[in-house]
């Protein structure tokens, strides 16, 4: 962990600033007024209890854990077959518009692989409840040559402070997010005034022909929330909100700012 960011956190459950405690069971983060103490482990800020996760999030934990080791290399057969793993993910990241300087939060960053194809000017940083996939963005930074800062932790209690951020955007999870509406207003509440912002994910249809692989419904099943765009849960605040489909509509992305 980066000391110079200590500033940008916050305790998830009541946003008191935190502060760095050594002790003899290993280095953590405090509390400035309660004393909560969250552990740092092998340099990642960890803000879940994994025994205390909601139903959705422990599945997704779970799921992308036992992933990890093999999610890079089944991505890039995926993409492969659509034609090219750039071209396939720019069609989504030409939405997310970074510029120099930004500090800019990807929630749910999975194994940092969308940091690869943005710009190196900007600050980055991500937070996901795999510690799997955490690890493996740290690896990814290392062998591809860009810089990221990761926290374990939840969407629906982001451990930052509040308009810390001049990009947030979330790829790939919001469709099995617990609440979507409150993971969406942690994505506000940490954004500045003009921020950019964009979630995108799979819609109805392509959501049908992955609940029929039998590894996502050992996981997952038609009883998850709706992949409908999260577009009813934007706040008042959100302005220029343009809806887009892409691949053929099996996904969408929305993009939003958040009002000065």
């Amino acid at each position: 962990m980066d000391m110079k960011h200590l500033s940008l956190l916050r305790n998830p459950f009541n946003h008191e600033a935190l502060e760095i405690r050594e002790t003899p069971g290993g280095t953590f983060l405090a509390g400035s007024e309660s004393g909560e103490l969250f552990r740092i482990k092998d340099g990642i800020p960890v803000f879940i209890d994994t025994d205390k996760l909601t139903e959705a999030d422990a599945k997704s934990r779970r799921f992308y854990d036992i992933l990890s080791p093999f999610y890079e290399f089944t991505q890039s057969i995926y993409f492969r077959v659509k034609g090219g793993e750039a071209e396939s993910r720019n069609e989504y990241l030409r939405f997310v518009d970074v510029r120099p300087g930004d500090k800019v939060l990807e929630v749910s960053i999975g194994n940092g692989v969308n940091v690869r194809y943005l710009p190196r000017t900007a600050e980055y940083f991500g937070i996901d409840v795999s510690w799997g996939q955490l690890k493996r963005c740290l690896a990814s930074g290392s062998r591809y040559g860009f810089d990221v800062e990761v926290y374990q932790g939840e969407a629906e209690r982001l451990p930052f402070r509040d308009e810390a951020f001049d990009v947030v955007f979330n790829v790939g999870s919001i469709n099995y997010f617990e609440d979507k509406a409150k993971a969406i207003d942690e994505m506000f509440r940490v954004a500045k005034p003009g921020a950019r912002m964009m979630i995108a994910d799979e819609t109805e249809k392509a959501a049908r022909s992955h609940n029929k692989l039998p590894i996502y419904r050992g996981f997952f099943n038609s009883s998850e929330p709706s992949s409908r765009s999260p577009r009813d849960y934007l706040p008042k605040e959100a302005e220029g909100v343009k809806l887009t489909e892409i691949r053929d509509g099996l996904y969408f992305c929305l993009q939003f700012r958040k009002g000065k």
